[in-house]
């Protein structure tokens, strides 16, 4: 894909209001998957003609929210990425003769790409982390997706018992979950449930929870043990790289006498820490939580919720976690077209 008329109407709409909610023309082709010319041409369109895609004349009822209104509601989600559905409905018939409803607002929203999603939590980054994960992208800006399909993901994340922790979700585009307006920085706190699980493209692995507060020898037992397991089954060849989520007993010295241990069975991808915008595995803990959430019963206690999320974790559908896999270059590239934006200015 790159030609503006390979592109869907879905992805013409994605450029229009990456462009209006102020990415740069690199970002947005980052984020389509596309070619710079292809955004390029997409938005002058959309400028001179108020409409990216090409619609029938004189069929179906004209939209309240035209072209020209969209601009508004892109201007009012990029003031306000936390309001709700109803106060951007209520600003925007603000001083307006003709009046839209919530669900017209809404469903103008998802036409345009902008979904109601929660934060995502980031570590502070400091330029040094920065530089490391440039670095990183530079070298593996070639990789396709082929070779993407022989890593195996590994990750850690803590729920929580209770959701009702002042956590806000925002409206944003898809490739904006790193966006400083769409996320917040620190750890949640409260009562939680630590787990440790791993993927790759052809399949699910095991998830096991975890207890930080182990010895790290203890930990790291537990953890290689599923590694091992995993990767001699799915990679019986060698040819498999592990991605470590860079945990500090994974750094310790035990720990690389693991991997030289199994060299030959299979190598560390090197990583650099503190690159959620990167891992893959970001998006599949936020989808394990939205399953545990979207139950009618809430879990009881942090057992209770233990056993859902294993349950939830081998429920998760095929197309999402190689879904995920098959975005790494589009990843790579936004983290190098961000670089060149900021070289720009």
């Amino acid at each position: 894909m790159g030609r503006n008329k390979d592109l869907s109407d879905f992805d013409k709409g994605q450029i229009v209001m990456a462009r209006r909610l102020g990415q740069s023309i690199s970002q947005t082709a980052g984020l389509v998957g596309c070619s710079r010319c292809a955004v390029v041409s997409t938005y002058k369109k959309w400028i001179k003609e108020g409409q990216p895609v090409n619609r029938r004349q004189g069929h179906g009822r004209p939209r309240l929210i035209d072209a020209r209104a969209e601009r508004r509601v892109a201007h009012l989600v990029q003031s306000n990425k936390k309001a709700t559905v109803a106060e951007i409905a209520e600003q925007f018939n603000a001083g307006f003769d003709q009046q839209v409803s919530e669900h017209t607002v809404h469903r103008s929203l998802l036409r345009m790409g902008l979904r109601r999603r929660r934060r995502i939590r980031v570590p502070r980054l400091t330029p040094l982390y920065h530089q490391n994960s440039l670095q990183w992208a530079y070298e593996y800006q070639h990789w396709t997706t082929e070779q993407w399909k022989k890593v195996a993901w590994s990750g850690e994340s803590q729920f929580r018992l209770h959701h009702k922790d002042n956590q806000v979700r925002v409206h944003r585009l898809t490739g904006e979950e790193m966006a400083q307006a769409c996320t917040v920085e620190g750890q949640a706190g409260g009562g939680s449930v630590t787990l440790w699980a791993i993927f790759c493209w052809e399949t699910i692995g095991p998830c096991i929870h975890v207890d930080t507060t182990l010895p790290r020898t203890t930990y790291l037992n537990t953890v290689a043990d599923q590694v091992h397991t995993f990767m001699a089954k799915l990679f019986p060849d060698g040819s498999g790289l592990f991605q470590q989520d860079n945990v500090p007993c994974q750094k310790a010295k035990i720990g690389q006498e693991f991997f030289e241990e199994h060299e030959n069975e299979f190598k560390p991808l090197p990583w650099p820490p503190n690159a959620p915008d990167l891992n893959p595995f970001e998006h599949l803990w936020d989808v394990l939580e939205k399953l545990v959430q979207s139950m009618e019963t809430v879990p009881k206690n942090l057992q209770d919720l233990n056993d859902k999320l294993l349950t939830f974790w081998y429920q998760i559908p095929e197309d999402t976690f190689k879904g995920l896999v098959e975005t790494m270059p589009q990843r790579v590239r936004a983290v190098l077209a961000a670089e060149e934006e900021q070289l720009q200015y």
